[in-house]
C-alpha cells in the first residue's frame, strides 16, 4: 500500500532491493523508506533485522501499516525522524544501507511540499547519506543506492571525499537501445580488486520487459 506516501512505488525502489547483493547481510538499514517497499523487499529476501528511517509523518505511518500487516512485521523498526538527525545518534551498526534518495538538485520546486521533501536533495544530499553511512555502517558494510545517471558525477564526488570506492554499478537502460538513465551502485569503506559492473535493459523496442527483468524480479510482481 502506498496512498499516503508521497512516493509511490516504482522500479526504481524494486530493483534495487532484487538487485543488492545480501550475502553476509544480517541487519540493514533502509533510509527514506516512504511506504517500506525497500525493507519489506529486504525482508522477503531474507534480511533477518531491518529498520528504516523516514521524515515525512503521513509516508511514516503508512510504512508502519505495511510492517505491522506483514508477516515479516518482527523484523522491522521504524524510526520518524530526519536521517540526518539518525545518523549523528546512530546507536546500531549495520551491515547495509539501502536508499532511493532525493534525486533533484536543481530541478523547479512543484507546490506539493512533501513531494518536494522526497524528491529534492536539498533536504538530503549525496553528502549527508556518506555521513550517515560512515556513522552507522560495520566497517566492511555495503552503502546502496539508485540514481539518475547525470547525478554520477555528483555521487562520486561525495563518495570520494567520504573514503568510499565503488564496488558494483547497474547501469539501467529503459528500452533497448536507449542510453542509461538510472544507476544502481554498492560501495563499500574498502577498495575492490574489481569493479563489478553490468548493463541492464529493462524493456525491448516492443515495449514488453525483458527475460533478463522477468528473472530478476518474478518474486516480487504478481502475474509475472
Amino acid at each position: 500500500m502506498h496512498h499516503q506516501s508521497t512516493m509511490k512505488i516504482g522500479t526504481d525502489a524494486i530493483l534495487l532491493a532484487a538487485w543488492v547483493d545480501l550475502e553476509n547481510v544480517e541487519n540493514a538499514l533502509d533510509v527514506g523508506t516512504g511506504s517500506g517497499i525497500i525493507a519489506m523487499l529486504l525482508a522477503q529476501r531474507g534480511v533477518g533485522a531491518i529498520e528504516a528511517v523516514e521524515i515525512d509523518e503521513r509516508s511514516a505511518r503508512e510504512a508502519q501499516l505495511n510492517f505491522d500487516t506483514s508477516q515479516w512485521r518482527q523484523r522491522f523498526k521504524l524510526h520518524h525522524q530526519d536521517a540526518r538527525e539518525f545518523g549523528r545518534q546512530c546507536k546500531s551498526q549495520f551491515d547495509l544501507i539501502i536508499c532511493n534518495p532525493p534525486f533533484f538538485f536543481q530541478a523547479f520546486h512543484g507546490l506539493k511540499a512533501q513531494r518536494n521533501l522526497a524528491r529534492h536533495a536539498e533536504y538530503f544530499n549525496f553528502d549527508d547519506l556518506f555521513q550517515l553511512a560512515l556513522h552507522c555502517l560495520k566497517s566492511d558494510g555495503s552503502l546502496a543506492v539508485v540514481i539518475p545517471a547525470g547525478e554520477w558525477d555528483r555521487m562520486k564526488k561525495a563518495a570520494d571525499e567520504a573514503g568510499f570506492f565503488l564496488h558494483q554499478k547497474m547501469n539501467i537502460i529503459p528500452v533497448d537501445g536507449k542510453n542509461v538513465n538510472r544507476l544502481n551502485l554498492l560501495f563499500k569503506k574498502t577498495e575492490p580488486t574489481q569493479l563489478n559492473e553490468l548493463f541492464f535493459v529493462l524493456r525491448g523496442q516492443d515495449g514488453n520487459f525483458t527475460k533478463d527483468y522477468y528473472a530478476l524480479l518474478k518474486d516480487y510482481y504478481l502475474g509475472f
